[in-house]
């Protein structure tokens, strides 16, 4: 019995012996196929990236996008160096390749992004023949290759799970119903091989997801889009493409930080995926850029409707650190294959969301016709506007027109609100929607706003100098007062006409304050001291904490213009204001009611107590030289509304 269980236990050992040893070397082959894999999808990802880099370089060339582009650049030629030096054949040929294809689109690229930054009208043609081309047969490529080692190690696995039933078969078999030690050799070999599955499966989940918010990615995200789109096209329906871009990140990383700025793109991750459900697929595409994926389209009214819903959750407060941060969001839907396919779709998308940006937010459907010729103009003007200032306007391109805002008290023009306009050589008087977006997401906000302070104290100090004090309100951009220069550039501007700081007032959003309330409420103290005053713009619309507005030095209070369209008694408008209205008095401040587009608007505010008024019904924004008979016009059309007497058909 001894000698047969000897003999039983000699033939296993030899059985698992050999068993390990195969199990061992396919565990290495796995591991290197792994390996390899791992690296070609780390210079797929560098490849990708250099690209999302170069466009977005095309939208807002700037250093540190161009360092971006420069970092993955070198970082997918050091990969592909790496597996060059590497000790397996087939993959030192592939990476060569892809190696010489890489170089040369990374020289088109740099030769691409030269003739951005001198602005070459040349760089369409050569994006469109040459450097678009090289970047999708290196991105096939490299697809292609990468695919290859991915089934190879795939293959591995398979192998390896193989090897693990057959020497559970074996053990089985052999052991019958017992030998522990066996046992326990057998699951200390299988929990090993589960690892190595394991490990597989979280590095392709790694370079398909967002390492920050858990998202898939563009890749992954690119993939479904393809899959929805073919299964939109034999089932005859559609499948809807939405881009969303978050509003005001920039002064979430500004003002906040970037820890700050990743807990509120984690937020917002959460919030998409839970407003769209089971039925789209929400991935992050880069940046503060989002992208959610209806794969079956049956009435169009429903995914304009899950837009909207996506837009109003971002519209909500953000907390990160315990912070208050009020951002919003902009999206655009593209419809496959109505619409396009593949990178069309998106960039379709892309536009119809730049189209909702410059309107101000919310939701955008691609029309050919209003999308056109966006992403080119909203370059040119971008290059045109950043001329401009850093030749500091030498032509007056830039213009500001003035609404006078009365007083409902005895119908008397007391301000006036200084309004930005660009006199474009080519595209004529263009409203701030036009341009303003592009100044924010290009960094010239805080510039543009330090310009259009000095042309307006100028103009106060020259009518100050005809004899007439007009207080002019100039509105502060939300990065402005995270500038250090922001006190000293007001103070500078008052000093150069001598001007005194009570003609001053500046106008801040909700929005801008509550990005950082403490170093807001600290360098508005710091003007306010020296005799200007504030103004808290928009009210109503940033969800602001009313603790945080007891703190601020402001002296008025602005209602916004969607407030005062209806009110009449008992419409919600009509409680808003005149709950408005009392809380700024009891505050202590005056109340102002922008908007302001009829006669019987003006008269129902008179009554609720309101101070003063500004809109349409009173005077349009007019050039400087015409505001002192728009002041004329404006007491007239107020002191015959406060009478009773209709003066609105004089303007």
């Amino acid at each position: 019995m001894t000698a047969s269980l000897a003999g039983v236990l000699l033939a296993l050992a030899a059985y698992v012996i050999q068993g390990t040893l195969h199990t061992t070397r396919v565990t290495d082959e796995q591991s290197r196929a792994l390996a390899v894999d791992l690296q070609f999808i780390e210079a797929r990802i560098a490849i990708a990236m250099q690209e999302v880099n170069l466009r977005h370089y095309e939208v807002e060339p700037s250093v540190a996008v161009k360092q971006r582009f420069d970092q993955v650049a070198q970082k997918a030629d050091a990969t592909l160096t790496a597996i060059a030096s590497g000790s397996d054949p087939d993959a030192q040929r592939d990476a060569q390749r892809l190696l010489k294809q890489q170089r040369a689109y990374r020289a088109l690229a740099e030769k691409l992004i030269v003739m951005v930054a001198d602005s070459d009208p040349e760089q369409v043609t050569l994006d469109r023949l040459e450097v678009t081309p090289a970047f999708y047969a290196l991105q096939n490529d490299v697809d292609e290759v990468s695919l290859a080692y991915h089934d190879d190690a795939q293959r591995r696995v398979a192998e390896l799970r193989q090897t693990q039933v057959r020497l559970l078969v074996g053990t089985s078999v052999g052991f019958g119903a017992g030998l522990v030690l066996v046992a326990m050799i057998l699951k200390m070999a299988l929990g090993y091989q589960r690892r190595l599955v394991d490990h597989a499966a979280e590095s392709r989940h790694q370079a398909l997801h967002d390492p920050l918010t858990g998202l898939p990615n563009r890749s992954l995200f690119t993939r479904q889009l393809e899959t929805a789109l073919t299964g939109a096209v034999d089932s005859g329906h559609e499948a809807a493409l939405m881009v969303i871009d978050l509003d005001g990140f920039k002064a979430v990383n500004d003002t906040l930080g970037h820890h700050a700025g990743d807990q509120v793109l984690q937020e917002a991750g959460r919030r998409l995926t839970a407003a769209a459900g089971n039925e789209a697929l929400v991935a992050r595409l880069g940046g503060d850029e989002f992208a959610v994926l209806m794969p079956l389209v049956h009435d169009r009214d429903a995914a304009w409707a899950l837009g909207e819903c996506l837009v109003a959750e971002l519209r909500r407060d953000f907390t990160p650190d315990g912070r208050t941060a009020a951002i919003g969001g902009s999206l655009g839907i593209a419809y496959g294959p109505a619409h396009g396919s593949g990178d069309e779709l998106f960039r379709h998308a892309d536009a119809a969301m730049y189209r909702a940006k410059g309107n101000g937010g919310g939701v955008s459907v691609y029309d050919a016709d209003a999308d056109a010729d966006l992403h080119q103009d909203r370059l040119q003007l971008f290059g045109d506007m950043r001329g401009l200032l850093d030749t500091g306007d030498p032509d007056g391109q830039l213009l500001l027109h003035y609404q006078p805002q009365v007083r409902l008290a005895d119908a008397k023009v007391t301000s006036a609100e200084a309004l930005v306009r660009w006199q474009h050589p080519r595209q004529g008087l263009l409203p701030p929607a036009a341009f303003l977006p592009a100044a924010e997401r290009g960094g010239l906000e805080v510039r543009l706003t330090y310009h259009l302070l000095r042309l307006a104290v100028r103009q106060a100090a020259r009518w100050r100098d005809e004899g007439w004090p007009c207080r002019v309100a100039v509105n502060v951009s939300p990065g402005v007062l995270a500038d250090a220069g922001f006190v000293p550039n007001v103070l500078a501007a008052l000093s150069e006409v001598d001007l005194p700081p009570g003609l001053l007032r500046l106008e801040l959003t909700e929005t801008s304050i509550m990005a950082d309330p403490e170093r807001a409420i600290r360098a508005l103290h710091r003007v306010c001291d020296e005799g200007v005053s504030v103004s808290v713009d928009d009210f109503g619309t940033g969800f602001s904490s009313l603790a945080q507005l007891r703190r601020l030095p402001a002296g008025e209070l602005k209602i916004d213009r969607t407030f005062v369209r209806d009110l009449s008694p008992g419409t919600p408008d009509a409680v808003m204001v005149r709950s408005a209205i009392d809380l700024g008095h009891n505050l202590g401040l005056r109340v102002v009611a922008e908007g302001v587009e009829d006669v019987e608007t003006l008269v129902r505010l008179r009554e609720m107590a309101c101070d003063y008024a500004q809109g349409y019904a009173l005077s349009r924004p007019v050039p400087a030289e015409r505001l002192r008979d728009a002041c004329d016009q404006a007491q007239e059309v107020a002191a015959g509304a406060l009478t009773g007497r209709d003066f609105s058909d004089t303007h």
